[in-house]
């Protein structure tokens, strides 16, 4: 008894973890507990970064001031001063070149986690959004773990992740997809749109005639115990053997039963069922309908640059972006490009950074299930009109694409 409780519970988990609402939450999760794990990995080396690259700026630096002040001691007194210019502009420019390649950015590292310090990139906004970015395939690259077991986790994150999404994506694609099509029929197209019904197909059922005994006008003598002669049946009898017949589904026409007493026996369909309800045919035929119904392409691209133009009205108002940027930026993130060269919340002073990765990374994850949902119309739509150009062509025939 116990197992098989253990088996139902195990059963009833697995079907709420791959429903719809549980791929979204089971993603969800996932992301939030990368955010934990890379926040753990990488925050602490971020400060240990500060610290070494601030320490070879400061050699750097040192070396330049050294290299200008002895020029400027060599030239002391010296009217050419075009070859000083020359000279200084050379030690300017390899200064420039190795803080680019340093990359130390001027902060404070010991003021770290305070009020006017330096905010760290990965705080759990911050890898959370690197995590979404991981999974989706987009890959910004803006921050990167660079930790020995940080790398070693993202492989493995991203081993499990990867496939979780893309199953996520499929489903929660299909379901909007049929969605959509409902929505379409129902409300846009106000029923015009049905393409095809479906007719019930009526079987003929030809009726089976058995032949008719033939009663000869003399008596028929069975060979019996007590030898007894038997007549042949009467009219009674005939009506009793129809009614009964009749009782048991079978339909019985006597033929000129006054001389020959001979029947025709004619099979009738059927009694109907009385729990049959016609109802629910009806609304399975709705539902075969909308499911064969097919999306234009120019509704579902209408979709799509809808959902890009909001999130670039929504990106421009937070990052201060143009529109082309806003817009360049959303369609590169949801076709999972991701150059990364666009990235919000890279602004780390803006006290709305943490809430705008956040949100950046919900954009991100609805966007990608809105264009599976696309794709899913925008397939069913080329496979029609294939099929439709086949046929016009008269490579496919019209029967077996409706069987």
């Amino acid at each position: 008894m116990g197992k098989q409780e253990k088996g139902g519970w195990c059963r009833t988990i697995m079907k709420i973890m791959f429903s719809h609402i549980g791929l979204c939450g089971l993603v969800a999760l996932y992301c939030a507990a990368g955010g934990f794990i890379f926040e753990h990995l990488e925050k602490s080396n971020e400060e240990q970064i500060c610290y070494d690259t601030y320490k070879e700026y400061i050699v750097m630096e040192n070396d330049s001031l050294s290299k200008i002040q002895q020029l400027v001691e060599d030239y002391e007194g010296n009217p050419d001063k075009s070859t000083l210019k020359f000279q200084l502009q050379g030690i300017l420019q390899i200064y420039r070149d190795n803080s680019i390649n340093i990359g130390y950015d001027g902060g404070n590292c010991s003021a770290y986690g305070l009020v006017d310090g330096p905010k760290y990139k990965w705080s759990w906004s911050g890898a959370f959004f690197f995590s979404v970015t991981v999974i989706s395939t987009i890959g910004y690259g803006h921050i990167a773990p660079k930790t020995f077991w940080g790398r070693l986790v993202c492989i493995a994150y991203a081993v499990l992740g990867i496939p979780l999404m893309l199953l996520c994506l499929a489903n929660i694609g299909d379901a909007l997809a049929d969605v959509f099509r409902f929505i379409y029929a129902k409300i846009f197209c106000c029923g015009w749109c049905r393409k095809k019904e479906k007719t019930s197909k009526v079987v003929k059922i030809k009726p089976t005639e058995s032949e008719p005994p033939n009663w000869s006008e003399k008596s028929r003598i069975v060979n019996n115990p007590q030898n007894v002669r038997r007549e042949p049946p009467s009219i009674k009898d005939n009506l009793d053997k129809v009614d009964d017949q009749r009782d048991n589904g079978v339909k019985v026409v006597p033929l000129n039963m006054k001389n020959t007493g001979s029947s025709v026996v004619q099979r009738t369909p059927p009694p109907k069922n009385p729990e049959y309800d016609s109802e629910s045919d009806d609304d399975d035929d709705d539902d075969d309908i909308d499911s064969s119904i097919t999306i234009p392409l120019t509704v579902t691209m209408v979709v799509i640059g809808t959902y890009i133009f909001g999130g670039a009205v929504l990106f421009g108002l937070w990052e201060g972006w143009d529109t082309l940027q806003s817009s360049y930026f959303c369609f590169i993130t949801l076709s999972t490009i991701g150059f990364g060269d666009v990235v919000p919340g890279t602004d780390f002073d803006n006290p709305r950074a943490h809430a705008q990765l956040v949100l950046g990374a919900i954009y991100v994850m609805f966007g990608m299930a809105i264009l599976s949902m696309c794709f899913t119309l925008m397939q069913d739509e080329i496979i029609s009109k294939c099929k439709w150009i086949g046929q016009k062509l008269g490579l496919i025939d019209k029967d077996e694409d409706s069987d």
